[in-house]
């Protein structure tokens, strides 16, 4: 990780409460795609806000939230049925083999995933599931690709800020076979909603103060062209979801490790 990219992935907590205002939150169907039926005991690592935490407690898991930001948690706390924990990704404050799931909203691009991959193999149990998720604005919409340009600028446009984990999957070699969907779905905002949305980003958290300020006025811009209040303003995304479960190795390197835990 750069030092620019490590600036941006620490800049979430000095914007909490934006971040939970602002961000969407994950489709119920994508995340009954990864977990399938029954009830689970889930680790949503990396769980921010608590966003996907909630989807998962509403549907009735067991859930648990990690993420390293004090501040991210202080919100997440707020979420019925979901208990919280500091801690990283590549060290995972839980016992080998102790959960059903792990999933991960909008993170794992900021993980170490030569440390990562490893503790999730190791806290999952061995038919477990990984679920990877990610909501990216539907830049075909014309305001949406403006207002993405006003973020990320004219250098990441092309590429936004997609990111796709399949190769570093596929070259673990601690999971296998994984599935892949796509889930659409909009987020409402007022205004005040949008300009935090794009305060939440991290591109946008870790600039000078004058440079977040003529971004956000340009956001502003966007919704006073765009918006017919007092209908809110329809962000549209599309969900990208990634399913696999630990490989054999990682089953068998499990049982060497530590025993199986008890039930959380």
């Amino acid at each position: 990780m750069t030092g620019d990219d490590s600036a941006r992935a620490h800049s979430f907590g000095a914007v909490a409460a934006a971040y939970d205002a602002g961000r969407p939150t994950f489709p119920a169907d994508a995340l009954t795609w990864i977990l399938g039926p029954g009830r689970l005991q889930i680790l949503d690592l990396g769980a921010g806000t608590g966003k996907l935490a909630a989807v998962a407690a509403a549907l009735g898991h067991d859930v648990v939230a990690v993420d390293p930001s004090e501040e991210m948690l202080s919100v997440c706390r707020r979420v019925p049925g979901v208990d919280t924990m500091v801690g990283a990704a590549e060290n995972i404050p839980l016992a080998h083999a102790s959960v059903d799931a792990v999933i991960v909203g909008q993170a794992f691009h900021w993980f170490e995933h030569a440390r990562a991959l490893p503790e999730i193999a190791r806290v999952l149990r061995p038919h477990g599931v990984l679920g990877l998720l990610w909501n990216n604005y539907d830049t075909v919409v014309p305001w949406v690709r403006r207002m993405h340009r006003a973020m990320v600028g004219e250098d990441h446009l092309a590429g936004g800020d997609a990111f796709d984990p399949m190769p570093i999957l596929l070259q673990s070699d601690l999971f296998a076979g994984v599935e892949t969907a796509r889930f659409r779905h909009w987020h409402d905002l007022d205004r005040t909603g949008l300009r935090q949305l794009a305060e939440s980003h991290s591109r946008v958290a870790v600039l000078t103060e004058s440079r977040r300020e003529s971004v956000l006025e340009q956001v502003d811009a966007i919704y006073d062209s765009t918006a017919r209040p007092p209908e809110p303003l329809r962000m549209p995304y599309l969900t990208s979801c990634y399913r696999t479960r630990p490989s054999d190795l990682a089953n068998y390197q499990r049982t060497l490790d530590a025993p199986l835990a008890p039930p959380l």
